[in-house]
This record gives structure tokens, sequence and C-alpha cells, in this order.
């Protein structure tokens, strides 16, 4: 229930004056009286007669409402509203199965969507399958301890890397060179199992049952942004880790999206330029991502310039 008042406020319509009066028609004799109302509800309406100061009602389905719909529309526009409410999202009931955190709120300025698109990138990956590992090298034509090196690099790069008991990538490295030397004088196969080695992939076998992963998106730019070595073995990662790539795209890839929202809303010229440089940047490293495939066996130099201005922008953000 509402006052009329208030309707005529909602509709934009001229607000009636207390005394003023309005003009209602009974449905089975017809009679038109001059009423002043006092409130108008789904299924009746209260008025006074004019100069009275009796309430009466009548209910609606004594009263001729097309008449009144045509000679009164003030009087008809409340009850209609009453009947089919004005969407309004501020009084839109909350789906009770709504997910509060399904949209990100667009950030403040850019220096927030950074620290939050850092937040983000810290987010741990899948990383290479335990039981991956020896193909992946011999896909690669990868020693053993060359991977352990360039995987504890990664694991550095996304702060999860802790020093274990006299570094088992330098024991598989000595225990490689033995075995090189012991072997010098027959043929070798192209690739063997080394025990350190073995070791290390149970350790990770046993992380990867509990849900512990040791690699960040970060960790991945990082790399990438460092090239070399570690940037190769980077890149030879993704390569075979299509979660991982899709991950890191669509943190990207929504990051872009708000800061094109934060674009949209700035008012002030340098804000808004800042928002769209950096949109632009986000697009340029997640495109670079959804190139990196099983099939194309290039490495582009573009991706590491892009991660490296990625990395610039959010230590310079911080």
């Amino acid at each position: 229930m509402r006052p009329l008042l208030l309707l005529a406020g909602y509709l934009g319509l001229a607000v009636l004056a207390a005394a003023e009066t309005v003009k209602l028609r009974k449905k089975d004799n017809g009679n038109i009286i001059d009423v002043e109302i006092v409130e108008v509800e789904v299924d009746k309406v209260s008025f006074r007669l004019p100069g009275g100061d009796r309430v009466h009602s009548i209910d609606w389905e004594s009263l001729d409402t097309a008449w009144i719909k045509s000679n009164s529309p003030v009087v008809w526009n409340e009850r209609e509203l009453l009947l089919k409410p004005a969407t309004n999202p501020q009084d839109k009931k909350p789906d009770p199965n709504e997910d509060p955190f399904a949209k990100e709120t667009t950030p403040t300025d850019t220096k927030e969507l950074l620290k939050n698109l850092g937040s983000a990138l810290g987010d741990r990956m899948r990383g290479i399958e335990p039981w991956s590992i020896s193909s992946f090298c011999k896909e690669n034509s990868l020693e053993e301890a060359t991977f352990w090196r360039g995987y504890d690099e990664l694991r550095k790069a996304s702060g999860t890397f802790v020093e274990t008991k006299a570094s088992d990538s330098d024991k598989s490295d000595k225990c490689a060179k033995s075995s090189r030397g012991k072997d010098s004088g027959r043929d070798r196969p192209s690739w063997e199992r080394d025990p350190a080695g073995q070791a290390r992939e149970n350790q990770l076998r046993a992380e990867w049952e509990k849900g512990k992963t040791q690699l960040t998106c970060l960790g991945y730019i990082r790399t990438l942004a460092e090239g070399g070595y570690k940037g190769r073995l980077t890149w030879q990662f993704l390569r075979t880790n299509i979660e991982d790539r899709k991950n890191l795209v669509g943190r990207l890839r929504k990051y872009e999206a708000l800061a094109g929202e934060l674009a949209d809303k700035a008012e002030k010229a340098d804000a808004k330029r800042d928002a769209l440089v950096l949109r632009k940047l986000l697009g340029d490293v997640a495109a670079s991502f959804e190139r990196i495939s099983k099939e194309n066996n290039t490495q582009e130099e573009r991706l590491k310039s892009d991660c490296l201005a990625l990395i610039n922008r959010l230590s310079a953000g911080r």
C-alpha cells in the first residue's frame, strides 16, 4: 500500500493538492462522484467526500475501471503500479542461489587493478604432470637433470621453492656426469632415467595427490620475461599444458575487461588514458599466450617482450 501522492511523484505526474478532487464512477448505477483519495490499494479505494471527514471504501470490482482509466488516470495508474511494480534494480529481491563473487568489482583506479591482478597471478597452477616428466624430457631432448634445474627456477619465480637436502638437482647432475664417465666406452641410450630424478618425481606425485601444486601464473610470466633456457623450458611446459594456458589467458582477459570498464568510468583524461594503455597491454600478453600451442613449435620473441612489459608494469604499480 502506498499513498497516491507518492505515485504521482514516481510517474512524473502533477501532484494533487490535499483538497483536490478526482472522479470515480460506480459500475452498477453509473453514478459519478467527486472524491478526495485517501489511499489506493490493490483490491479497493479509500476516499472522503469533499469537505467530509468520514473515510469510505469501495472495491475495485464495484467501480467502472474502464471509465476511471480514461477519466481519472492518476488513480488508475496507482493501482497498475501496485499490480505490476516498476522494475527498479534496488527493489529486486536477491536470488538466494546467486553467487555474490560471480563478478569482480571494478577497481577504483589502475593501481588497485594491478594489485588485484598481482594476487590473481599468484594463484597456484596445475603445473606439469608428474607421470609425464619422462615423455616430456624425451620429446624435448632434455636431460632429466636439466629439467629439474629449470623446474626449480620456475618454482623460485613462483615463490614456492624450498631448498631441500643438498639440492636434489645438483645430486641429479652429479649422478648424470658420473654415469656418463662410466659409460663413455660403450654406446648409451638416447635418454635414460636418473635415480635422483625418480625420487623427485615421486615427491611431486605425492604433492599432486594432496592437491598441492608449486607453479603460479606469475612464475610462468617471470621466467618467460627473463628468457634464456628458463624461458625456453617454461614455454615448453606451456605447450603441453593446456589447462595452465587457459587459466593464464582467462585471468589476463578478465583484467583486460576490468581495465576497459575502468576507462569507461574514468572522468579525468589521464586516468582514462592510463586504463586504456593497461587494457592494451593485458590484451597483448593474453594474445601471446593464446598463440602457444602443441602444434606451434616456434617460440615467439614477442612473448618475452610482452611478459617483460607486464612485469615492469606490475612492479611500477605497487
